[in-house]
This record gives C-alpha cells, sequence and structure tokens, in this order.
C-alpha cells in the first residue's frame, strides 16, 4: 500500500453552500492547498452524477477523481467505471408508482437526464441546486431500453416511507425533508470509495470523508476519520468521528486545520 492521503467530498451542505449558492472563499483557499499537495489526492464524493455536477464542474481541476452518484459512477485520472444499473421490472414499476403518488422522478443516465413529469416541487429543486437541463417526457412512456444508474425521487419523507415498503431491492437516501436519492441495494458512496481505494491502494487509516446527509453514512464506515458538517443530519452526526461547525461558519476549512491536513 501506498503513504497518500486520500480525501472524500461531498458536494451539497459540505463543499456546496446553498443558501449563498457558492463555494466559500474558506473552502477554495482549502483546495487549492490540497490540490498542491504531493502527498494527497482529492475526490468529490457524492448522489449527483456527471451530468448533474452543475456549477462544480469548473472546480474539477481540484479533484484527482470523483466517486459519483452514489457510487454508481466512479471517475479516476478521466476514466469513467460504471456500477450496476436499474432492473428493468423493478423500475417500470417504480414508474408507475410515481404517477400514482404524484411523485415525480428524474432519471439519471449515463449522458443525459430523464424526468417522467415535472411538478413545481421538482422544477424548484433542478433550477435552484443544479441548474441542468432535463428532458421533461410529461407523462409520456420511458424507454426502459435505456440504461438508468441513479434516480432522483421528489417526493415528502412520509410519500418516500410509502414508496419502499414497495421496493425492498432498492435503496431511498433521503436528502434531508424532501426528494431522495433511488440507487440498487447494495450501491452505495461506501462502496465507491472501497473501489477507489483497491484501486489506488490507499491505507484506511490515511483515507477521510466529509459529509453531511444520510447517504454519507456508510462513507464514513469505510474511511480512517470521518467529519459531519454542523449543518448536517442527525444521522451523520451520529456516526461522524468529530462535528464540525456549520458550513456557513467556515466548517469545513476548520475541519482541515484541526486535521493537520492543510
Amino acid at each position: 500500500m501506498n503513504d497518500r492521503i486520500a480525501l472524500f467530498f461531498d458536494i451539497d451542505g459540505t463543499l456546496f453552500d446553498g443558501k449563498t449558492k457558492s463555494i466559500l472563499p474558506s473552502t477554495l483557499k482549502a483546495l487549492e492547498i490540497l490540490k498542491n499537495k504531493e502527498n494527497t489526492d482529492i475526490y468529490l464524493s457524492t448522489g449527483r452524477s456527471h451530468e448533474t455536477l452543475g456549477m462544480m464542474k469548473s472546480y474539477s481541476q481540484y479533484f484527482r477523481g470523483m466517486n459519483l452518484s452514489n457510487g454508481q459512477e466512479i471517475m479516476i485520472d478521466g476514466k469513467f467505471n460504471y456500477g450496476e444499473i436499474f432492473d428493468k421490472d423493478v423500475l417500470s414499476r417504480l414508474l408507475d408508482v410515481s404517477v400514482k403518488m404524484n411523485t415525480p422522478m428524474g432519471l439519471i443516465l449515463k449522458n443525459e437526464i430523464v424526468m417522467n413529469f415535472i411538478t413545481e416541487a421538482s422544477t424548484y429543486c433542478f433550477t435552484t441546486y443544479i441548474r441542468n437541463d432535463v428532458k421533461n417526457l410529461n407523462f409520456e412512456p420511458f424507454d426502459l431500453n435505456q440504461d438508468v444508474i441513479q434516480i432522483w425521487l421528489f417526493a415528502t419523507n412520509d410519500e418516500i416511507d410509502e414508496m419502499k415498503k414497495s421496493f425492498p431491492e432498492l435503496s431511498f437516501l433521503k436528502w434531508g425533508n424532501y426528494g431522495a436519492d433511488v440507487i440498487p441495494k447494495g450501491a452505495s458512496k461506501a462502496r465507491g470509495i472501497k473501489h477507489i481505494q483497491e484501486l489506488m491502494d490507499y491505507k484506511l487509516e490515511n483515507m477521510y470523508a466529509f459529509g453531511d446527509g444520510d447517504n454519507d453514512v456508510q462513507m464514513f464506515k469505510n474511511v480512517g476519520t470521518s467529519v459531519a458538517m454542523g449543518n448536517g443530519s442527525l444521522k451523520a452526526k451520529a456516526n461522524a468521528t468529530f462535528v464540525t461547525d456549520d458550513i456557513s461558519e467556515d466548517g469545513l476549512y476548520k475541519a482541515l486545520l484541526k486535521l493537520n491536513l492543510l
């Protein structure tokens, strides 16, 4: 194994401040320092897909690789590796339930995002956080021959809990108070990180993860040290090595200083 340090950063609520819709100056300063350290590799580790990175694409030069779509898309040194795709029968059932419950879904393909239909709430999420072009099917049938690697479900937590009862073969990773990533059971940021570790030969004690959501919990368990943001979910905080300040209070920068990584 090598002695390089590997840092894995969630995007929303960790690197990207949804309130200011920007990356804070202290975070940019940290990324610049880390990028120029000879013994350090930094990665994005997010529920977003490559197609939905939005403004984060302009910062891609800071990262050696990306653990995307909750481990379903992995990129290292510009080369992609894809995880499990959705079973066609399961996807068909999920699309039917989505319409019945009026909970739209964003179907994440390798090179496109397709919405089965759009509501005011889903439109708000895309225009506020992602700002990415989507193809709206407007209730027209989705071509099940296309490979779906992840789904964004636009629903309340109660609706998500109701839907997941019918789909034990899927994992529903809540964003917070609204919405969820939906992926095949077994897929996760943690599995993506494990794959990267095996490819790059990192030591566990040299691996660090930073996040704020429920979908970061498994990732926290696959690294030596984990940091939850002060604005993070209760589950994220309970499973982290320690909790730093809120993102708006330069929490990420402070955590990196505390860990002597800058």
